[in-house]
């Protein structure tokens, strides 16, 4: 039986992970070198009142005196799901050029957690299907790593649920059920700890950065579909052309009033 995820539904906003209906591809991605690439950048904008931040209250939790090392200083832990710089930039939207079957090198080393003082670095990361994650505790207590396949805003299949023992390592590869991208990581015993993970399938991704901009280089001349992804925003969309050497701007923007 599937679960909402907890407190994620009183955001604002509509919260819709990506609206996404994906398929796993019968392609593998292939490299090659890449003659006259191209260069897609561009900016993620949030449009009106950003949502505030959740609040926890650290009493009911255990570790109080690690985790309140990161708090409101009124005993409350605040999850950030949305950070937004002065002028409208969104951090942490994954850009994907979609079905790119062949081109630059497709790293093989997936994403690596830091934990501390009761949180996860960094908020969003990109992983390969069948790719490991690894999390480094540099707590000096025991995290209980639980980790889910999330659709439609529901948590779905569990992917694992492990021990991150004290200041020590931990590394899984992760498998996710066919057609699902988005991958949801939360501590069973500080449930304000939770980063994500998106699915591609090619080298062709960026994260927005503190302004909400991206670059994704060396790009084979075509034509493709962009996609721009926050787990709680809907899933953006562009289509484009890229000519040799070209450079294509794609802007998006998040924020108004969003269902499923």
């Amino acid at each position: 039986m599937k679960h909402r995820i907890a407190n994620v539904v009183v955001i604002v906003i509509g919260i819709a992970a990506g609206g996404l209906n994906p398929s796993h591809h019968a392609w593998a991605y292939e490299e090659e070198r890449v003659a006259d690439g191209a260069t897609i950048t561009g900016r993620a904008i949030f449009k009106g009142a950003v949502p505030p931040p959740r609040p926890f209250g650290l009493i009911v939790y255990p570790d109080i005196e690690l985790c309140e090392r990161i708090s409101d200083g009124k005993g409350h832990r605040l999850l950030r799901d949305f950070t937004v710089s002065k002028d409208g930039g969104l951090q942490d939207v994954v850009v994907v050029v979609e079905d790119v079957k062949q081109g630059k090198p497709f790293p093989v080393s997936g994403p690596k957690i830091a934990i501390k003082d009761c949180s996860f670095t960094p908020f969003m990361s990109v992983i390969r299907d069948r790719q490991n994650m690894t999390f480094q505790n540099h707590d000096s207590v025991i995290h209980d790593i639980q980790t889910y396949a999330i659709e439609d805003n529901k948590r779905g299949d569990r992917i694992f649920d492990r021990a991150a023992l004290a200041e020590s390592s931990l590394t899984q590869e992760i498998k996710l059920p066919k057609g699902q991208k988005v991958v949801w990581v939360q501590c069973g015993k500080h449930s304000f700890m939770q980063t994500w993970a998106y699915v591609v399938d090619s080298p062709y991704d960026a994260i927005t950065t503190q302004d909400g901009t991206f670059s994704i280089q060396d790009l084979p001349p075509g034509r493709y579909r962009v996609t721009a992804w926050h787990p709680f925003m809907k899933l953006r969309e562009q289509t484009i052309e890229v000519a040799p050497n070209s450079k294509v701007v794609v802007n998006f923007e998040f924020g108004k009033q969003e269902t499923k």
